[in-house]
């Protein structure tokens, strides 16, 4: 009886040493990535993106919500970027996305997150290169889905059943060829859509979203690269967006120079040069009528449209003389843009549809991101889409 009375104590106290040991934790990374400034808004590590923490203890009421891909981190570091133009107190960016960040990962991140979005508005970011026939990579996929944002989709009181089986549908099929997070969401989906299990089923689930959100935070915490951003100040200047657009067109001369297609000249000599001709007509295969990715768009605004949000998508442009060398021509591109415009007009939405821009001269910095010209237009409008009532 002693003996069992030992054992007792000696699980208990061990119990308490281990929850007090996460509490440690959990508090000191709690102050890595609570902070003051705009360092985890325009932080651009995948593992904040799939941290919900992370990501609502840093919306604040003056931060406008961006869903997006690449082009929110590159070129950061340049006067023209959103990160430089908005570092103010009294409004700000929450860059979210990174390369390959589509549609789906999108909706995972909007139905986690979208009911504590300030003003309830967002803004949505879409890129061209997502659409041909292919659509979203299944391990482009694995590597950025969230379980922490999965679970709290499906908790979301705001968005119907028949969305959430349409997201859980794409969500199975793009994990079916990782045996455990297939079967993890297969969980999900059967207790939190379904609506089949036990209360055990409730544990384990909520088990395994705090296991993955610790860990993400663990990795967050070596691998984030938080530095501090000081404010510019305590207010947003009133930029005259014109002369802004022509302001570092002199810098965007001498970058491009050394090729036909004003691509970034060190970009242009890392990634293009040496294969210049392996690439003509090298994407011609690629098609944009029929993909998947238009559906996993038309989710996104569902959800959106269900939780009573306000958004307008961003239609970036892509550089059309690099794109007809490789191929893809402006008649594929046009089938594109008609129908992401259609998907979002059915929704009631509106559209920044910047494709008529790709041509125009130091608007984009390399093949797909926006560059001296591209960004300050950008970044007028999301200012403008903040301020209206």
């Amino acid at each position: 009886m002693k003996k069992i009375q030992a054992f007792g104590i000696a699980f208990v106290l061990a119990l308490l040493t281990l929850a007090l040991y996460l509490h440690v934790i959990n508090q000191k990374l709690a102050n890595y990535y609570h902070v003051s400034d705009n360092s985890i808004r325009y932080n651009f590590e995948f593992t904040k993106y799939k941290g919900r923490d992370i990501l609502k203890d840093n919306i604040d009421d003056k931060t406008l919500v961006v869903l997006g891909s690449s082009e929110l981190g590159r070129v950061s570091e340049h006067p023209f970027h959103i990160k430089q133009l908005f570092n103010y107190d009294d409004f700000h960016i929450m860059a979210i996305g990174g390369g390959n960040f589509q549609n789906i990962i999108q909706a995972s991140m909007l139905g986690s997150l979208g009911n504590d979005f300030p003003k309830q508005k967002f803004i949505l970011s879409e890129s061209f290169i997502w659409f041909d026939q292919f659509g979203m990579n299944p391990k482009a996929f694995l590597s950025r889905v969230s379980n922490e944002h999965v679970y709290y989709t499906l908790i979301n009181p705001k968005i119907s059943k028949e969305t959430k089986e349409k997201f859980m549908k794409r969500v199975l099929e793009l994990s079916k060829n990782n045996k455990n997070v297939h079967e993890t969401f297969e969980r999900y989906k059967r207790r939190l859509v379904d609506h089949k299990g036990t209360i055990v089923d409730d544990w384990l689930i909520k088990m395994d979203v705090e296991k993955f959100a610790l860990n993400n935070k663990i990795s967050f915490y070596f691998t984030g690269n938080v530095t501090p951003i000081p404010s510019s100040g305590p207010v947003t200047p009133n930029y005259d967006w014109k002369e802004l657009q022509n302001k570092y067109l002199n810098d965007a001369k001498v970058r491009t120079e050394g090729n036909d297609f004003g691509i970034e000249k060190r970009y242009y000599a890392s990634e293009i040069q040496n294969r210049l001709e392996k690439l003509k007509n090298s994407a011609a295969k690629y098609k944009y009528d029929i993909s998947t990715e238009y559906d996993d768009y038309a989710l996104v605004l569902q959800m959106a449209k269900e939780m009573g949000l306000e958004v307008e998508v961003v239609n970036f442009p892509i550089n059309g003389k690099w794109y007809d060398y490789i191929g893809i021509g402006p008649e594929q591109r046009a089938i594109y843009s008609k129908k992401i415009t259609e998907i979002t007009e059915s929704f009631g939405y509106k559209i920044m549809d910047l494709t008529s821009k790709e041509y125009e001269p130091y608007y984009m910095y390399d093949t797909v991101h926006p560059g001296w010209k591209g960004w300050p237009e950008v970044a007028e409008e999301m200012l403008k889409f903040y301020q209206k009532n």
